[in-house]
């Protein structure tokens, strides 16, 4: 039992120690190229130490680079799996060539959503040809319990799914969620205003497989003054019949990963 006890505790202490190194890494971004230490140690909330070690043991690995004055930025052995990633999860030409005249015809920023967990996370983004337009980074997760693609996601995803978020969001009524779920799936879109960002609309439609299973949602996003009641419309019909289009095609050798 000893031994069992000890490997448990272990085993804690290893995944503990991955979080935390995910915490740190995930604290860079395309504004906080490079943070200092006492950066780190205030928003990981984690002992100096502690915070050392971790940095420690990643720039060993080439995930962090330490410029020689206590700020620290990713590191060069990000660079092979950066390129392995935008290869594995790239959508296929078509699929893209789809989104680009999705754009072409409404003038708005296009998304392909996939559903990871209790987050959405953009994978493929062509943006809009007007100076003022909407544009979310690629791969960031944001909250699946707003906007039009997490709704359209959620139309696919699992009731457990669908109780956790109620759970995780007080603001969040399991029924009327539901509710909304089931006539989103019945109507085939979602549109949304000001949901995930004040100021900020979308419209979207489901992404589906071969078997019928909701994979990716695709989107048009821009700012609310131009989603006027006549151009809803014309958006719901032009990414409707997109989302079709990219179902019947394919999204490419990344489908396998949905």
């Amino acid at each position: 039992m000893a031994d069992i006890d000890t490997a448990s505790t272990r085993a804690d202490g290893g995944v503990r120690s991955i979080a935390r190194a995910v915490d740190v890494l995930e604290l860079f971004d395309v504004e906080h190229s490079t943070r200092t230490l006492r950066e780190l140690v205030a928003h990981t909330a984690l002992p100096k130490t502690t915070v050392v070690r971790l940095i420690s043991t990643l720039e060993a690995l080439g995930l962090i680079a330490d410029r020689g004055d206590s700020t620290y930025g990713l590191g060069a052995g990000f660079l092979r799996w950066v390129a392995l990633s935008q290869a594995m999860w790239e959508i296929s030409s078509q699929a893209r060539q789809i989104m680009t005249r999705l754009v072409d015809t409404c003038g708005e920023t296009a998304n392909i959503y996939i559903r990871q967990d209790l987050n959405r996370v953009s994978i493929a983004q062509v943006e809009g040809t007007t100076t003022v337009r909407s544009v979310v980074e690629v791969g960031v997760p944001y909250a699946l319990a707003a906007g039009a693609a997490a709704k359209i996601l959620l139309t696919g995803a699992p009731d457990h799914v669908v109780r956790a978020l109620a759970e995780i969001r007080p603001d969040i009524q399991l029924e009327s969620l539901s509710r909304e779920i089931a006539s989103i799936r019945e109507a085939g879109y979602a549109v949304t205003h000001g949901e995930r960002e004040l100021g900020a609309s979308a419209v979207a439609a489901p992404i589906v497989a071969s078997d019928g299973r909701v994979v990716a949602a695709l989107s048009a996003s821009g700012p609310t003054s131009r989603f006027t009641a006549d151009r809803v419309g014309r958006y719901v019909d032009a990414v409707t019949a997109a989302a079709t289009e990219i179902s019947a095609a394919g999204l490419g050798s990344v489908e396998v990963f949905l």
